[in-house]
C-alpha cells in the first residue's frame, strides 16, 4: 500500500486545487496511472500512481490541497479512512488561476456558470475567451488530461508568438550512407538522431535560435543546447529533452531518444525528462508527410521540424537519370528575435551538416 501525496510543483503557491480525479474511487490502476488533475497558479500537473492496486480517494474533488497532503492510497481492498469530507456547498468551484484570468479578461462570473461544469479551471476561461464554449445544447466531450496540456501549450504559443516559417530540401544521399556505418557501430540511430547533433551543433553560431523571451524587450540566452524532441505514441503528446546535446556524443542522444520513446509506451517520464529543453524538434516522419509547420513551444523561439522522407528521380549532367532521397526541414521562429534572414541562415547550416554525411 502506498500513499499518493501531493508533490510541491511550484516554489511560489502553498495551496493548490485538486480539480477532479481521472479514476473512481475504489477502481484499480497500474504503476504509472495518471490519476487526478491538479492546478497551480501556472498550469494543471497529473498526478500519478506509483503503485498497482486499488485507488482509494482520501479527499473530495475539487478541493484545496497542500504539498505533502495525502490525497489517495493505492493498496488492497480495505478501504484507508478519508482525510477530509467533501464540504464544498457551492454548485461550482472556479479555482483561484482562474478567477485571475477572468479578472484580466473581465468575465463575469454568470458567463462562466453557463460552461455547465462543476470546477471552473484556468482551461476553461482561455476556452471562454477565444470564443471555443460550446453551446448548452451542444453535447460537450471532454478530452484527456495530457490532450488539455497540448492544448494550453496550443492557445499559449498562438497568443504570445508571432511565429514566421521557413523550409529548406535536404538531399539525404550521404546521410543515409553515414546512418548505415553509425548503426553498425553504436546500434539503432534514425534521421531524427542525426538531425538533433545538427542542430546542437549550431547553437554557439546561432544563440538566438535557443533564446527564451522575456516579453517583447529582451530574451535570455543560457548556455547549452537543450532539444526537446516531440514523441506521441497515441499515449498523448510529450517533449523530452537530450541535455547538452552539443557537448555529447551521438551514441548518448541516440540512447536519450530510445529510453525516450520506451518512456513514451510506457507512460514512464520523469519530470526531469521533459524539463528545461531551450529549441525543440518536431517530428512528422509517417508516410507521405511532405511538410510541416510547427508550433513554437512558449519558452521557446525557435521549433524545427522533420518531415518524411522522400524519392526522385534526378537528371545527371551526362543525361542520364538516377534517383535521390530528401527531405524537407522547416523552421518555424519567434520574429520578435528571429528575423529572415538568420532563420535561413540556421537551416543552411544544419542542412549542410546532414548533407555533409
Amino acid at each position: 500500500m502506498g500513499d499518493i501525496r501531493l508533490p510541491r510543483l511550484n516554489a511560489t503557491d502553498e495551496e493548490y486545487t485538486l480539480i477532479e480525479w481521472l479514476v473512481g474511487d475504489g477502481a484499480p490502476v497500474e504503476a504509472g496511472t495518471a490519476v487526478a488533475l491538479v492546478e497551480t497558479s501556472k498550469a494543471a500537473h497529473e498526478l500519478v500512481a506509483d503503485d498497482a492496486g486499488i485507488l482509494w480517494q482520501r479527499t473530495s474533488a475539487p478541493s484545496t490541497c497542500r504539498p505533502g497532503e495525502v490525497v489517495a492510497t493505492v493498496g488492497g481492498d480495505d478501504r484507508p479512512p478519508p482525510v477530509r469530507q467533501a464540504c464544498d456547498a457551492d454548485p461550482i468551484t472556479i479555482t483561484e488561476p482562474a478567477r485571475r484570468l477572468m479578472a484580466e479578461h473581465g468575465v463575469a462570473e454568470a458567463d462562466v456558470r453557463s460552461i455547465g461544469k462543476p470546477v471552473i479551471a484556468r482551461s476553461d476561461i482561455e476556452q471562454l475567451v477565444a470564443g471555443q464554449a460550446p453551446p448548452a445544447t451542444a453535447e460537450r466531450v471532454t478530452v484527456s488530461a495530457a490532450q488539455r496540456r497540448v492544448a494550453r501549450t496550443v492557445s499559449a504559443s498562438h497568443r504570445e508568438i508571432p511565429a514566421a516559417y521557413t523550409v529548406v530540401k535536404v538531399v539525404a544521399d550521404r546521410l543515409k550512407q553515414r546512418l548505415r556505418a553509425e548503426a553498425a557501430t553504436i546500434g539503432f540511430v534514425g534521421i531524427p538522431e542525426l538531425v538533433v547533433e545538427a542542430i546542437a551543433a549550431r547553437r554557439a553560431e546561432f544563440p538566438l535560435c535557443f533564446a527564451r523571451a522575456e516579453g517583447d524587450q529582451a530574451a535570455t540566452v543560457r548556455p547549452g543546447a537543450h532539444v526537446g524532441v516531440t514523441i506521441d505514441v497515441g499515449r498523448g503528446l510529450y517533449l523530452p529533452v537530450v541535455a547538452d546535446a552539443d557537448t555529447r556524443p551521438l551514441r548518448d542522444v541516440a540512447a536519450d531518444l530510445l529510453r525516450f520513446r520506451r518512456a513514451a509506451v510506457r507512460g514512464e517520464f520523469a519530470e526531469a525528462d521533459l524539463a528545461g529543453s531551450n529549441i525543440a524538434l518536431t517530428i512528422h516522419t509517417d508516410a507521405d508527410v511532405v511538410h510541416a509547420q510547427p508550433l513554437i513551444f512558449p519558452e521557446h523561439t525557435c521549433a524545427v521540424s522533420l518531415a518524411s522522407m522522400q524519392r526522385e528521380l534526378v537528371l545527371q549532367n551526362d543525361g542520364s537519370v538516377t534517383t535521390s532521397d530528401y527531405f524537407h526541414l522547416g523552421l518555424a521562429y519567434d520574429h520578435r528575435f528571429v528575423n529572415g534572414r538568420s532563420a535561413v541562415a540556421f537551416l543552411r547550416a544544419v542542412k549542410a551538416d546532414l548533407e555533409a554525411g
